[in-house]
């Protein structure tokens, strides 16, 4: 009975966490933002933010392969011109653990230590808890996305979120095995 209500109670504080979830720091700029494909709005708030001058790169993750810069500018329907560079895609990645080491390799390249990490509310927890495993040392802002294509009162929703928590907790006891790495980066700033 207490494994049950420990994972109920799981549930409800991760539902919860995702239904009221808004971005961290809003006004914060960093040195990069990072989209992960995989819901509607995310590659749109990506590019609204760096519009905005929110970051000086703006980094999309799981990029379909036959999917092309121009493609993703021509989402851009905004008040604000897009920056004229510093726009990169990322084509390795299908899966959440692979956005985070698809992103650590492009941030390794980089001097960056501040990302905005932008991805469906429902997604963000598992996000940040890969992020946070594949990138130590870099301070990562929550930046969640809502779907338009459905909502809190929707079944769909909810389904993905009971999908999420248990991918969650699967990751959670996972990484718990798996030690960080540094950033080659990082350490050699520090020095």
């Amino acid at each position: 009975m207490a494994l049950v209500f420990l994972w109920i109670s799981g549930f409800c504080v991760f539902a919860a966490s995702a239904v009221m979830a808004t971005p961290q720091s809003k006004e914060e700029t960093t040195d990069a933002i990072v989209v992960l494909t995989g819901g509607k709005n995310r590659i749109q708030e990506g590019l609204a933010l760096f519009a905005q001058g929110r970051a000086l790169h703006l980094f999309i993750s799981g990029v379909h392969e036959d999917v092309k810069k121009y493609e993703i500018l021509a989402l851009w329907d905004g008040d604000h011109a897009l920056p004229p560079c510093c726009i990169s895609l990322g084509y390795e990645a299908t899966t959440t653990t692979q956005n985070a080491a698809e992103t650590r390799k492009w941030i390794e390249k980089q001097d960056y230590s501040s990302i905005r990490l932008v991805t469906g509310d429902y997604h963000m927890a598992r996000s940040l808890m890969e992020m946070h495993h594949a990138l130590p040392g870099v301070a990562i802002y929550a930046h969640p996305v809502r779907q338009t294509d459905f909502t809190i009162k929707t079944l769909h929703y909810w389904e993905l979120l009971f999908s999420e928590y248990h991918k969650c907790l699967y990751r959670w006891v996972q990484l718990l095995f798996t030690p960080k790495t540094k950033l080659s980066n990082l350490s050699e700033l520090a020095k």
